[in-house]
């Protein structure tokens, strides 16, 4: 059996380089019925199990985020955007046929940029929303905006409204070459049937819709030889679920 990772988990992956913090405090979703052929595909079957840390109830966590609105100017550059002083444009982007275009073009640059801590972002009109990374909570709530420009205004408003997860999965310390669980993964099943896949999805909310930028793993479930051995395997309404075991494992070659 092998493991399928979503396009969004395999790119997250490329650009911040850790399966850790792609799925810490996430979820673990158990499944009836046949396995989707990708993880971006919609979930086949019905959920039976939601599993969490200790089954608790699970708060899916909310990225923190700032914004750079141009304002006004037709010539000139942004010249630098910094976030609690550290730079993460990387350079000037020149103003380029109208203020929309422009704020594209600084997204796109953040974008390509690598800092320390990194921040992704997008732009709407000539508002640049800078998003912190999966896994940060409420680390980078009220770090300053900055904005520098030439001829071209500005406005910024501080990284806010990041929200931590709450009782999702949590991993130990990787060691050759293998990620395990840590503390407690259980959950309280919804409805009787026969788990036949799993999908570990990362600690946002995830729409469960066909989606090529969410972040999920899935797997097989049956009583051995699957990537998850329940055994017996089945689900009863209102019977816990523990999962004593899962790994990770990144092979040398």
């Amino acid at each position: 059996m092998s493991l399928r990772e979503s396009t969004g988990f395999r790119n997250f992956r490329q650009q911040y380089g850790s399966t850790k913090r792609g799925l810490a405090g996430g979820i673990l979703q158990i499944y009836s019925g046949a396995q989707p052929t990708t993880a971006d595909d919609a979930p086949n079957g019905s959920l039976l199990n939601t599993i969490t840390l200790a089954s608790g109830t699970h708060t899916p966590e909310t990225l923190s985020s700032g914004t750079v609105t141009l304002t006004g100017g037709a010539a000139g550059s942004v010249d630098t955007i910094t976030v609690d002083s550290i730079d993460i444009l990387g350079g000037a982007v020149n103003y380029n046929a109208s203020l929309t275009q422009t704020a594209a073009d600084v997204a796109a640059k953040i974008n390509t940029t690598l800092s320390s801590p990194e921040y992704t972002a997008t732009a709407s009109g000539a508002i640049i929303t800078i998003s912190a990374v999966p896994g940060t909570g409420t680390q980078p709530n009220t770090k300053v905006v900055v904005c520098t420009s030439t001829t071209i205004t500005n406005s910024t408003a501080n990284m806010a409204s990041g929200v931590a997860s709450v009782n999702g999965l949590t991993y130990g310390l990787s060691a050759a070459g293998v990620l395990a669980k840590s503390g407690i993964w259980s959950g309280v099943a919804v409805l009787d049937g026969t788990p036949g896949w799993f999908r570990f999805v990362r600690a946002a909310a995830d729409a469960s819709g066909a989606s090529t930028t969410a972040i999920r793993i899935d797997g097989s479930i049956s009583s051995s030889s699957a990537d998850l051995n329940i055994n017996p395997c089945t689900s009863i309404n209102g019977i816990t679920l523990t999962i004593d075991s899962f790994t990770f494992t990144e092979a040398a070659a």
